[in-house]
């Protein structure tokens, strides 16, 4: 409820029509009741418990799907928006504008810069909309570690340039609704077993390896409250102490689903030409789990799962359309 007001006071503000699918996991701040009093045309999903992030979104996403029946999906947008951003008014309009102009484009995202919330001299808490860049694309590199470009970097117009990039970020992205039907694995846009973190990477990565494309539209301004910041010039001990900073669930499902992500993706032939880059990366990160019991615990459950995802990795490379080397291809 500290972020919902703004988010909302934002979207009222766009210049296009659309729909809000409000997916609430178990929240106890009031909210759902809130959102049905002061707006009755958003729909609520109420969930008993926490479901997760991946959960909760793909049941956002299959309802939006039932509503457009008769639609051509390809024309059909979903945004997936986290509830802690706000819009600039013409975001949704040049994110719409963009997807329909490049109709081989899969997914999309907008310029991200980041918020904050701060205290007023009458103790009210206002939004902070900064200048400092927050995402502007997910970045993969020869390592396998993924960053958001120009994070924290001041925004001096270096990002103005529409680009493809390798995904689009997890707090606001926009997919295409027939795209969506394509990458789905059964009913989940989102590896549902990932629960929360990293899922928007499997996401990028499947879309890559099924040929689709991501791209960045820097004319879309929206601003992100970012919890867990990260950019490529953190170094290794830099992020082994961030790391161990983390709280101990953070820390817990990103051990495990980083494993994951590389059962799923990760080729033979990428060890082999990058493993100068992934052995050391992954040694380092396997040393600074061996003194958290949340990261010894992430690899346990990550070995106990490994079947689930070869299973996933088998059905994947059936329908893949790009090479290995192609994808390393896009790698920095």
């Amino acid at each position: 409820m500290a972020y919902l007001p703004a988010l909302f006071e934002s979207l009222d503000e766009q210049i296009i029509p659309f729909r809000t699918i409000v997916v609430d996991n178990a929240s106890n701040d009031g909210a759902p009741a809130k959102i049905a009093s002061e707006r009755p045309t958003v729909t609520v999903l109420r969930n008993m418990n926490n479901q997760g992030f991946c959960r909760a979104h793909n049941q956002g996403i299959s309802l939006a799907l039932s509503r457009w029946k008769d639609a051509d999906l390809s024309t059909c947008y979903i945004i997936i928006c986290n509830p802690d951003t706000e819009l600039d008014p013409g975001c949704l309009a040049n994110l719409q504008e963009f997807m329909d102009t490049h109709p081989d484009v899969d997914a999309c995202m907008p310029k991200l810069r980041r918020a904050y919330l701060r205290m007023t001299e009458t103790e009210h808490i206002k939004t902070e909309r900064s200048n400092l860049l927050d995402a502007t694309g997910l970045v993969l590199t020869k390592a396998r570690r993924a960053y958001d470009r120009g994070a924290g970097e001041p925004d001096q117009n270096q990002y103005d340039d529409e680009r493809e990039i390798f995904g689009v970020c997890g707090a606001f992205s926009c997919l295409r609704a027939s795209s969506i039907l394509r990458v789905r694995e059964g009913e989940q846009f989102y590896d549902e077993d990932f629960f929360a973190y990293q899922e928007d990477l499997d996401v990028a990565w499947r879309l890559k390896r099924l040929g689709m494309k991501s791209a960045y539209v820097p004319q879309a301004l929206a601003w992100h409250h970012r919890a867990a910041p990260s950019t490529a010039k953190n170094n290794w001990l830099t992020a082994f102490a961030y790391r161990r900073k983390k709280p101990a669930h953070i820390n817990f499902l990103s051990t495990r689903n980083h494993t994951w992500l590389l059962a799923k993706h990760l080729s033979v032939s990428d060890i082999f030409i990058h493993g100068l880059w992934i052995l050391p990366y992954e040694s380092a990160k396997l040393a600074a789990s061996l003194i958290s019991w949340a990261g010894i615990k992430g690899y346990f459950q990550a070995l106990a799962g490994l079947p689930k995802m070869w299973k996933k990795r088998k059905n994947l490379k059936q329908k893949e359309r790009v090479s290995s080397a192609e994808i390393r291809g896009a790698l920095v």
